[in-house]
């Protein structure tokens, strides 16, 4: 029986922690060894693993200073010796049988990786979220022909063809254990893509799956998200696409790695700048929703991060008139004291736009679908667009290279 490694990255998360350790610990798969990295905790997390460790053989626990969550899961995976790896964030929990069909999956089909989706879990309640890219297994010819050209950047609207999260994967140990110490410490956005994709585009088989047994736990102090955004938090993300284009070698790829980074970069800026970056506002420059005329009365679908973003500097734009903010999980966003309201009450708002401010295609349906059972004008919907025939400016304007993602300026590194 094959031995899994199953490496937890762990910082200051005490109160979710013994849920997290005792679903692995109950897995039905029996052959596991347990890493708890723990990241220089300040709360009771490293006693938490103590306790685990003294009531399980098969649990290992490495205490090292903050270091990042890179540093971490190097940590846990150069400890490993088993022919699989799975890793689990602090945070969440598996169901008891996900390594036993994960397992099944990768030896039935010889697999590098096997892929699955997940259950998004907020303050009770749970959305099975899945991959774009159909189950099914995937030799090589296969994942060069109908992967690569869309597992980063996939249809109309940005969106991924293959979610990044490391965790809800199941890895060769020998597949994975020179591209996660490749990736740099200093990599602190889009860690786990710096893994994943570079996994994939060396596989020669992989396995996507239908089944959503990993339950990833979306913490309400998470979902609340600061405005500030600067030349240093663009240099970030820059830092994760420096390394992503080199080992992707993305320039002139035949598989569209170029262009899936451009729209990936952009997104990411897009979403965490809510399309205002620093003196350059991309908002109108490149009208991310739009012509919008002066004076519009907007409204904006969407509580996530991206929403949070637009929603605030909307309503510090006197050019336009905010008249209100939506999103089916209202009742939770009143719990953390989010002015959002229930989507039906659109009926009864006078506005001249509803913007929606998401590059996932699912939530553009559902306001669709809101649209049409409300009898509303679909002329008075903007959702965010992209133009893929511009992303290369809309890279330079954020101060980079739309290839190399190196700086075009001195002076701006953090």
């Amino acid at each position: 029986m094959d031995l899994i490694s199953v490496v937890v990255p762990i910082y200051n998360l005490d109160a979710y922690l013994y849920q997290c350790v005792s679903s692995i610990v109950g897995q039905t798969y029996r052959h596991l060894e347990i890493i708890l990295v723990d990241d220089g905790s300040t709360d009771n997390a490293l006693e938490i693993c103590e306790y685990f460790r003294k009531m399980d053989q098969r649990i290992k626990v490495i205490a090292q200073p903050n270091s990042g969550l890179v540093s971490a899961r190097k940590a846990g995976l150069n400890a490993a010796t088993g022919e699989y790896v799975f890793y689990v964030d602090g945070d969440d929990w598996i169901e008891p049988d996900c390594l036993t069909h994960y397992h099944r999956l990768a030896v039935t089909n010889g697999a590098d990786m096997v892929i699955g989706d997940y259950k998004r879990e907020f303050l009770g309640n749970f959305l099975t979220v899945r991959n774009a890219i159909a189950p099914g297994v995937y030799d090589r010819r296969r994942i060069e022909q109908e992967v690569f050209p869309a597992m980063i950047s996939q249809g109309p609207f940005f969106s991924h063809g293959l979610k990044t999260y490391s965790w809800g994967k199941l890895y060769r140990r020998r597949l994975i254990l020179d591209l996660q110490n490749q990736v740099p410490e200093s990599v602190m956005v889009a860690e786990d893509a710096a893994l994943i994709y570079p996994a994939i585009a060396r596989s020669q088989t992989i396995v996507i799956g239908d089944m959503a047994l990993c339950n990833y736990r979306q913490r309400p102090n998470s979902i609340l998200k600061s405005t500030h955004f600067d030349q240093r938090e663009t240099e970030r993300i820059a830092t994760a696409f420096r390394y992503l284009a080199t080992a992707l070698h993305s320039k002139n790829s035949p598989y569209g790695f170029e262009s899936q980074l451009q729209a990936y970069f952009a997104a990411i800026v897009t979403i965490r700048s809510g399309a205002f970056l620093s003196k350059q506002d991309l908002y109108d420059t490149f009208e991310v929703f739009g012509t919008l005329v002066p004076g519009a009365r907007l409204a904006v679908y969407n509580s996530g991060s991206f929403g949070q973003h637009v929603y605030r500097h909307l309503q510090n734009n006197p050019a336009f008139s905010v008249v209100g903010w939506y999103d089916k999980d209202h009742r939770e966003n009143k719990i953390l004291r989010m002015p959002v309201d229930d989507p039906d009450t659109l009926i009864g708002v006078e506005f001249d736009h509803l913007l929606v401010p998401s590059f996932d295609p699912a939530l553009l349906d559902e306001v669709k679908t809101l649209f049409t059972k409300l009898g509303l004008s679909p002329s008075k919907l903007r959702p965010v667009s992209l133009d893929s025939s511009r992303l290369d400016a809309f890279i330079r304007a954020a101060g980079y290279d739309s290839v190399t993602f190196e700086c075009l300026k001195e002076g701006v590194h953090p």
